[in-house]
């Protein structure tokens, strides 16, 4: 059955779009009046035109971005402060407390699987207050110390809801003026939260170590706001109805478009092709599977979703078990829960002021160089045997991690076909977070056995990996298949 196709209205330049164009001085882009467009949105508000959201409100919007990205850092840099109280109040060992990565790891695979079915029907307005919810459940689990089976299982919920949100709001900010720094950005509130996380969870195990769980009151606070603000400020809203609809303005750039054409007879009983007419027809998969099965056919795709699943599990990997090794191997205290904040700190500032240094050498070599000097850094910390060097250490492996989760996603948009990106985005997102459950995991599980020291060798082994998983990634644009 043929899906109904819709023509679009001229597009009308958003707040941030007419503010780019002061600043630049050239017009702001516009979605062509030709062309028509597919939708499987199941409410009929959602395929309904909207006017572009006034300067205040873009504002708005982009604050609720950045208040989903830094309660994602919030709750990435929770754990490592929180954990050795955590193995005291549930008289368990390492491996045993590592299990909550394994159950927040299912959270982010069900998010990745079910990410790009939900949006093709519900779109970002409802889908990431969904994820929302979905977050603040877990946190009611955890807020009252449950028995572990129960806690375990409130970390499904939450990651659930994080692997939702983390994919649409880096897919919404895909679809922004000047997406790249914007990405850069929304990444450093990613850091500033992650920042904040420890040094709060950190006054918790000094003063109510025996019921520490109480933590995550503040955390079901912070997730409460980012629910209300998402329904308050995007109004319900799909991506299209807040930045334009995707229509491709260049259908030789994508095979499965199909132009209408002028034909002219031979005089042989054959046609000779005119140049094609002004409308054009898109034509591309219009269901979640075809979506899916198209963005698993494309080799790029799995050598970015790798390397993110590796960044992601090193950043938080060295995060959550950084206070463990220090307190093991260097003698902290409990005072080195604040190591984690400088490491997130540090995480914050490399992706504000190392922008012009990615722009200047370019993204590729960038990641590569950033790599090698973060594995200098976690060499030192594992030969030097000084608390303050290994967290001075830290902070400067925070600084130059930083960039990469963005660059990755502006690759992204370099490569691959205008209309896989926004799923693409989601699952290698969906992805990045299931690395950040199963490589603190798999860590803690082999800490158990040889001693929280593997920390350092383990992260530069996997760094070495993922730069093979870099320069595997194309440069140019892939061709999507028919």
């Amino acid at each position: 059955m043929t899906e109904k196709i819709e023509s679009p209205p001229a597009h009308h330049p958003n707040a941030l779009e007419r503010l780019t164009s002061l600043v630049t001085g050239e017009e702001p882009p516009a979605t062509p009046t030709t062309g028509e467009y597919h939708t499987n949105y199941v409410f009929a508000r959602l395929r309904e035109d909207k006017p572009p959201p006034g300067r205040y409100h873009m504002w708005g919007m982009l604050a609720a971005l950045y208040l989903v990205m830094f309660l994602a850092g919030w709750n990435d840099g929770t754990q490592g402060p929180l954990l050795p109280s955590l193995q005291e109040y549930y008289n368990i060992n390492y491996l045993v407390i590592s299990i909550i990565w394994v159950f927040n790891m299912l959270g982010f695979l069900l998010a990745g699987l079910t990410n790009v079915f939900l949006t093709d029907r519900f779109g970002f307005g409802i889908v990431a207050p969904f994820g929302a919810m979905c977050q603040v459940l877990g946190y009611i689990f955890m807020c009252w110390g449950p028995p572990y089976p129960l806690f375990c299982f409130a970390f499904v919920c939450s990651g659930y809801g994080l692997g939702l949100q983390d994919a649409q709001v880096n897919t919404m900010a895909s679809r922004l003026p000047n997406a790249n720094n914007l990405l850069f950005l929304m990444h450093a509130v990613y850091g500033l939260g992650a920042t904040a996380s420890p040094l709060v969870a950190t006054q918790f195990v000094k003063h109510v170590r025996s019921k520490v769980y109480y933590y995550y009151f503040v955390s079901l606070g912070l997730g409460l706001a980012t629910a209300v603000t998402l329904l308050v400020v995007f109004q319900l809203r799909t991506e299209d109805q807040v930045a334009g609809r995707r229509v491709e303005d260049h259908p030789e750039s994508v095979p499965q478009a199909v132009t209408e054409t002028e034909t002219k007879s031979d005089g042989e009983g054959g046609a000779e092709v005119a140049a094609p007419a002004a409308r054009t027809v898109k034509t591309g998969p219009t269901s979640s599977g075809s979506k899916m099965k198209q963005i698993m056919r494309i080799s790029a795709t799995h050598y970015m979703a790798l390397f993110i699943l590796l960044y992601v599990g090193v950043e938080v990997g060295i995060g959550g078990w950084a206070t463990s090794f220090l307190i093991a191997e260097r003698g902290g205290g409990d005072s080195s829960g604040y190591v984690s904040a400088g490491y997130f700190g540090g995480l914050t500032i490399g992706r504000v002021v190392l922008i012009p240094v990615t722009n200047f050498i370019g993204k590729r070599l960038a990641t590569h160089v950033f790599t090698l000097l973060c594995i200098a850094l976690m060499v030192v910390v594992w030969t030097v045997k000084s608390l303050i060097g290994n967290a001075v250490a830290y902070a400067f492996v925070g600084v130059f991690l930083g960039p990469m989760y963005p660059i990755v996603m502006i690759v992204i948009l370099d490569v691959m076909p205008f209309e896989l990106q926004a799923g693409t985005i989601g699952w290698i997102a969906s992805l990045g977070q299931v690395g950040s459950a199963f490589m603190p995991f798999v860590t803690g599980a082999i800490s158990q056995k040889h001693g929280v020291w593997i920390l350092q060798p383990l992260m530069i082994s996997i760094m070495g990996v993922w730069m093979v998983c870099w320069a595997l990634v194309p440069r140019t644009r892939v061709q999507q298949r028919a």
